[in-house]
């Protein structure tokens, strides 16, 4: 009942933000019905040399999850000047590690083929999404300017032996020779992008030392918003959540520091006679 009715506030909130937006639904970036984006362009003058733009990678455990996770928040960033894909990816049990990999590749790849600025791209990613998106990152760092993956697990070897609620449905994505190649606090990348953790200090699917370990891993890279009591899904406690959201959001507008846009809509002071 609760996933029914943020969805529903999630599209309605969507659709009033997305006024007097540009969107193509199911743009394939890939031949299988899962590979497709969702895109929002804002109905105004492209910068010269192209949108920034943001790729947003659902979560779910790598077994369910859409597009449709971003429906509020896509048109948020296209407000800022900001182009957003929302991608669906192949699922596991289907589609096994690192089918779900390859697709973020892909999806970037598109983007890069794209009205935007290749060196303006950033992921930003939740849960099985941020692990997709900090993996894509540190496989692919020339391709991204920087990275957000909120409550995402960064050592899939520690979360197994651990067990919990977010080691259930590693079984059915990973094989378990590929936990440590899967694990983005194990991945070898001498230049990596600026990356930024936002994790609940409560969070009981993903366990917020997943993300302190990967700080402490990289100190010079990565940064951690620790959210105070925060759950999973950065919704609790209310303000202190969303205002974690808004801080990863203005450290992406930061990070990609895109350049002045000259707007269509911009209000032109009148010349005195």
């Amino acid at each position: 009942m609760l996933q029914r009715a943020n969805s529903l506030r999630r599209r309605a909130v969507g659709r009033l933000r997305a006024l007097d937006m540009v969107q193509w639904d199911a743009v394939p970036y890939g031949p299988h019905p899962r590979q497709c984006l969702h895109l929002w362009e804002l109905n105004d003058l492209c910068p010269r040399d192209g949108w920034p733009a943001v790729l947003l990678v659902h979560g779910g455990g790598w077994i369910e999850g859409q597009w449709q996770d971003f429906e509020s928040q896509g048109p948020a960033w296209c407000r800022r000047g900001v182009m957003a894909a929302a991608m669906n990816y192949r699922l596991a049990p289907d589609h096994r590690w690192p089918d779900p990999l390859d697709d973020v590749l892909a999806a970037l790849d598109f983007l890069h083929g794209q009205q935007v600025d290749p060196d303006r791209i950033a992921l930003w990613g939740h849960s099985a999404g941020g692990q997709l998106a900090l993996m894509a990152a540190l496989r692919r760092p020339e391709l991204v300017s920087c990275v957000v993956a909120l409550g995402a697990p960064s050592d899939l070897r520690t979360m197994a032996a651990e067990g919990g609620l977010g080691a259930q449905t590693l079984p059915q994505a990973f094989a378990d020779e590929d936990l440590a190649a899967a694990s983005p606090i194990a991945v070898d990348c001498p230049e990596p992008p600026p990356i930024l953790l936002v994790h609940g200090s409560a969070d009981r699917v993903v366990d917020v030392e997943q993300a302190r370990a990967h700080r402490r891993q990289r100190p010079d890279n990565v940064g951690l918003i620790e959210v105070p009591d925060g759950d999973h899904g950065l919704r609790w406690p209310p303000r202190t959540a969303l205002k974690a959201r808004r801080q990863a959001m203005d450290w992406v507008m930061h990070q990609l520091a895109p350049a002045e846009r000259k707007s269509k809509w911009k209000a032109r002071k009148k010349k005195k006679r």
